[in-house]
């Protein structure tokens, strides 16, 4: 395949990308160029297929964005465990958290999930991040660029949220979340009752936290815990899954595979993978 060939399959990709996720998700070319990273002329121009202005860098950038890699995934125990989740805290519009290990699937799951179904939208929590940053990330996500009181802004996303049609909010890494910042996901939660549904997704330490303030009567801790419908706890790979995982994304030496199976948890198996490829 000569380059030209191999720069309009990309040219198509990345045009194919961007069109089913604006369908999708609902939101505007400008929304979209900023969630990138690039100018919303460069998004114009690759939909309206504009190719002189437009570099192999910027579209491979953008590929990039969709995390479009040569990976296969499979639908895992856990995998099916979040996507079920979620389904379920949609449809029954009320607050549900997945808790799992380090390496448990449950970002691959949860971002396979935003990406797939419309009227979702995903915020992944930094380590200390601040209550009105959370606030401003999760109206980012609606599409909404607002900055006023945590009171108004908690408002505007409950309004947001109320708008869609059986919307759902992921909220990713919630274990790195403080106390208050837990209570607004709460406010949240109330003025959306019956409306959307929730997934607050953390590593044991955020249900252990959970507990441990309950326990104190730590203020909003017992309220927070009793609106959380239901508890998924994700567990280590097994060994067939392992074997599958490796068969369906290019490695088949025996010796290897067996190796790999060794491995405690999906995020250890993809790096061993993907070093044996590279190798």
């Amino acid at each position: 395949m000569t380059k030209i060939m191999k720069n309009q399959l990309l040219q198509q990709e990345v045009a194919e990308m961007l069109s089913n996720f604006l369908e999708q998700k609902q939101i505007s070319q400008n929304k979209l160029a900023e969630m990138i990273g690039v100018s919303s002329a460069t998004i114009s121009n690759i939909i309206n297929e504009f190719w002189e202005r437009v570099n192999e860098t910027m579209l491979l950038k953008i590929k990039a964005y969709f995390k479009t890699k040569d990976w296969t995934l499979i639908k895992t125990s856990n995998f099916t465990t979040v996507q079920d989740a979620c389904d379920t805290a949609r449809k029954r519009r009320t607050m549900i958290g997945i808790i799992g290990y380090a390496g448990a699937g449950k970002t691959t799951a949860l971002q396979n999930y935003y990406e797939s179904n419309a009227n979702t939208y995903m915020v992944t929590c930094m380590r200390g991040v601040r209550t009105k940053q959370l606030l401003s990330d999760i109206l980012k996500a609606l599409g909404v660029n607002y900055l006023a009181s945590d009171v108004e802004m908690i408002r505007t996303i409950i309004g947001e949220l109320n708008k869609k049609d059986g919307a759902l909010l992921i909220i990713d890494e919630a274990s790195k979340l403080s106390a208050n910042a837990l209570m607004y996901i709460q406010d949240i939660l109330d003025g959306i009752e019956g409306g959307a549904g929730i997934i607050i997704a953390g590593v044991e330490y955020l249900l252990e936290n959970l507990k441990k303030g309950v326990d104190k009567k730590k203020m909003g801790m017992p309220e927070f815990y009793t609106r959380v419908a239901l508890w998924h706890h994700l567990t280590g790979p097994t060994r067939k899954e392992i074997e599958t995982i490796c068969v369906n994304n290019g490695l088949t030496d025996k010796q290897i595979i067996r190796d790999v199976t060794r491995l405690n948890d999906f995020r250890q198996v993809r790096n061993s993978i993907l070093n044996f490829e590279t190798a």
